[in-house]
């Protein structure tokens, strides 16, 4: 069994398992904190349209802005959506401060990250077993991208509101939303993962949750990933209302 084949076969589990059990419960948290007909939505993390797909399911008409900074992943999504209007598609990354940095490219696309890794983390090297048995990195390459603040981008773009912000960016979350201070403000609803492992340096899940407490974020549910050690958890603005 190669790697790519390793891959192939963890992915297509991974997906099945978010489709048909993660997302349907996702898609129940925001209807019963939100009525959104027309949201306008920040997708930070793209990947491969994983995202894009579930939220141009869930909503008639949304307005979709989704940034990838992994060049592979990217160009997939150009090629998905060229002709989806109601998708826009940018190729960097956020983070606490406009500058180039290296993205260490996962073997499983939607784990390349900038977050530093604990080599001795358990959860690290069970990944690491299952997608290359053992004969090496999971890790296949670095890409340097541009990172920018989430607040440059609003502010240049206009962006008056958004209904619904979704960060996963594998450990550099903090980095995202540190660079988003004023964005935060304007932003309705917030999906954010949290690590439930050790895999990455100086990562701090209550860091996290104190910064959104201290911006007026209230913690609303928290949806575990079915055998994996991540979780995506819901806050709401409570100085905007939600209708």
């Amino acid at each position: 069994m190669n790697l790519n084949f390793s891959e192939k076969i963890f992915s297509f589990f991974h997906q099945l398992i978010e489709k048909k059990y993660h997302l349907k419960k996702l898609s129940q948290v925001i209807k019963n904190n939100a009525n959104f007909k027309r949201p306008t939505v920040f997708d930070v993390g793209g990947n491969e349209g994983e995202s894009i797909d579930f939220f141009l399911n869930l909503f008639i008409n949304p307005k979709i802005y989704s940034f990838e900074p992994e060049a592979k992943s990217y160009k997939k999504l150009r090629k998905k959506y060229k002709n989806n209007k109601k998708v826009n598609l940018y190729n960097f990354a956020f983070g606490s401060e406009k500058k180039k940095m290296d993205l260490k490219i996962n073997v499983k696309s939607s784990t390349s990250t900038f977050s530093k890794i604990n080599k001795h983390s358990k959860y690290y090297n069970l990944k690491s077993l299952i997608l290359t048995h053992g004969k090496g990195s999971i890790f296949t390459g670095i890409e340097n991208v541009q990172v920018d603040k989430l607040d440059n981008f609003s502010n240049k773009n206009k962006i008056n509101n958004i209904d619904i912000l979704k960060i996963d960016t594998e450990g550099f979350e903090l980095n995202v939303i540190k660079g988003a201070k004023k964005t935060l403000k304007k932003t309705k609803l917030l999906i954010i993962e949290f690590q439930l492992n050790d895999m990455y340096l100086n990562y701090s899940s209550k860091k996290i949750d104190n910064f959104l407490k201290f911006n007026n974020f209230i913690f609303i549910d928290s949806l575990k990933f079915p055998f994996m050690q991540y979780e995506d958890r819901i806050y709401i603005n409570k100085n905007i209302k939600n209708d």
